[in-house]
């Protein structure tokens, strides 16, 4: 089974769209020169960044969604793409040899790291590459009781973003409450002919609102700024006790 992220062009179909969090990441950074993004995928939020004059390092362990952005930047100018560098490799293990004025992590992000020491060696690489005075924005979505109950829908067909052919998809949904975690499982299959059937899978913990500030208490994180009203998900500005 591969993870969604091995099909960026499918990824981007379901969420190069995404715009309700824009506003919040461009705000919490503004007069920030250098910008760290954690899980940047295909840009969609570092290249508004950098197209008001913001130089963003990106940092992903997907190679293939680091391509999707390689490609978007060649459509960009070559003054945007200047600003923009990308490295492909683990968070919580990737060491930069430097600072930034601002640390980001879009679309629930950090939820990808599914353990407790998963989540501190993260939050530990963070505090790593922050400059002084610098903050942390991220968000997390808030657990849907709907969603962690389990479902199953069905998208009835769309053209694949690859080969225009038609297909239809499943959606299963699957947690576990000991660990937290939220399964994902997106089986592609085209509508006629004999092309084989994809299945491709995301698990995501759960981080519940006020969970999330305890852990961040617990690592020397203070919140400055919570913003509950960015549609399914909570915004978060912090720094560095």
């Amino acid at each position: 089974m591969d993870s969604l992220y091995e099909h960026a062009a499918f990824y981007g179909l379901l969420h190069d769209g995404r715009t309700s969090d824009l506003p919040f990441y461009l705000d919490a950074t503004e007069g920030r020169a250098r910008v760290l993004e954690y899980g940047v995928g295909r840009g969609r939020v570092a290249l508004p960044m950098a197209r008001r004059g913001q130089h963003v390092l990106g940092v992903d362990d997907s190679a293939p969604m680091l391509a999707g952005l390689e490609e978007r930047l060649r459509q960009e100018p070559p003054e945007i793409r200047a600003r923009v560098r990308i490295r492909c490799g683990d968070a919580r293990t990737l060491e930069l040899g430097e600072r930034f004025d601002a640390i980001t992590c879009p679309f629930n992000g950090i939820t990808h790291h599914l353990e407790l020491e998963q989540l501190a060696a993260f939050l530990d690489h963070v505090r790593l590459h922050l400059a002084p005075g610098g903050v942390f924005v991220f968000d997390v979505a808030v657990p849907n009781p709907l969603l962690l109950a389990g479902t199953t829908s069905d998208v009835p067909w769309f053209r694949d973003p690859v080969d225009g052919v038609v297909c239809r998809a499943t959606e299963r949904i699957e947690y576990d409450p000991l660990r937290q975690v939220l399964t994902v499982t997106t089986e592609k299959r085209p509508m006629e002919g004999d092309g084989e059937a994809v299945e491709m899978v995301l698990r995501m913990r759960q981080l519940f609102p006020e969970e999330t500030l305890l852990l961040l208490h617990h690592h020397g994180w203070s919140v400055v700024e919570r913003r509950p009203e960015l549609g399914d998900v909570i915004g978060y500005v912090c720094r560095a006790r």
